[in-house]
């Protein structure tokens, strides 16, 4: 099964093949992953706001509260999250509010929550604008805001089985041995991005192991969630036995990205030719891990849900880059 291109959107342009030194720069960054993955200099952490915000249990009677305390912590996410209630589109007719408590009830925990995740990682990503091409990192941050999209769509549908905001979590996160590379290399990574990561060959498995396993270590380091660890671990494992079902469930929601631009409410065009992901569009592994989720054709689905939330899918991607 596959997911076609956008209606009215012009075809991707052809990936852009790389040069012999570029294939050799490459190669052997991939081999050093585990040396990247240990220099504590390779790569910034985001915010310990962040990692908190990653850990908090948004079904706890105390969320609210808890949220309150993290976003008035820091006054940029104060602004933020007062700016989004008070926003045209949610604030209606309603008086403006200056607090956080009560912005935090008109936005709900789940919006309160992806606004300050997405403020405080885009934040973090934003940094390397000077060192990544800007266009790249705006693709990136498109391509991992949908992944965290599509993830809580499947949990919710999945009615408990995966936790939807650690789903979420997951899909921002779960590329961030990419981010890694991109620091380390960022011409070379640049290439290889819009060569479509080499996708089929030698190379890209390399990348592969390269990027989930400096992922992995580096949210191990920062003392990211266990599962999350996992998720940026073993996200290219599909139907392995052993990965937890919340890491088949961002592996399923990596493929959708062609689907969600493809629907009609999206208007958002990934800048600069940069594709958006290293997995290609959909095929019959997605269809069987759905099937593995229990929700076999389900596909169409899981895409016009998020298709429909693209409005909030668009604040975000405009809000925090």
């Amino acid at each position: 099964m596959s997911i076609p291109d956008a209606p009215g959107r012009p075809a991707a342009a052809p990936p852009i093949p790389l040069s012999a030194a570029d294939e050799k720069t490459l190669e052997a960054l991939f081999d050093q992953w585990s040396v990247l993955a240990q220099d504590e200099e390779s790569m910034p952490p985001p915010s310990p706001l962040a990692i908190r915000l990653l850990s908090v249990d948004v079904r706890s009677p105390s969320i609210a509260q808890e949220l309150e305390e993290i976003i008035e912590s820091d006054p940029v996410l104060t602004a933020r999250v007062l700016g989004t209630a008070n926003s045209a589109r949610l604030r209606g007719t309603a008086k403006p509010l200056l607090e956080i408590r009560p912005a935090v009830l008109r936005l709900g925990v789940d919006l309160t929550v992806d606004v300050c995740e997405a403020q405080l990682l885009g934040l973090w990503m934003r940094h390397a604008k000077t060192l990544v091409d800007p266009d790249l990192l705006h693709a990136l941050w498109l391509e991992y805001l949908m992944t965290g999209f599509c993830a809580r769509e499947i949990a919710l549908m999945l009615a408990g089985d995966v936790d939807p905001h650690v789903a979420y979590a997951g899909g921002m996160l779960h590329d961030v041995g990419t981010l890694a590379l991109c620091w380390a290399q960022p011409a070379a990574m640049a290439r290889f991005v819009r060569a479509g990561y080499a996708l089929g060959t030698p190379l890209h498995q390399r990348f592969v192991v390269a990027h989930s396993r400096i992922g992995s270590a580096l949210l191990g380091n920062w003392n990211a969630p266990h599962e999350l660890i996992q998720i940026a671990g073993t996200h290219h494992d599909g139907l392995n036995p052993r990965a937890l079902a919340s890491t088949l469930v961002v592996y399923v929601s990596d493929h959708l990205h062609a689907g969600i631009l493809a629907h009609e409410s999206v208007r958002i065009e990934p800048p600069g030719g940069f594709p958006l992901g290293c997995f290609g569009p959909a095929t019959e592994p997605v269809t069987a891990a759905l099937e593995a989720l229990g929700l076999a054709g389900e596909l169409e689905a899981i895409i016009m849900r998020v298709g429909t939330a693209s409005s909030r899918l668009e604040m975000l991607a405009a809000g925090a880059t």
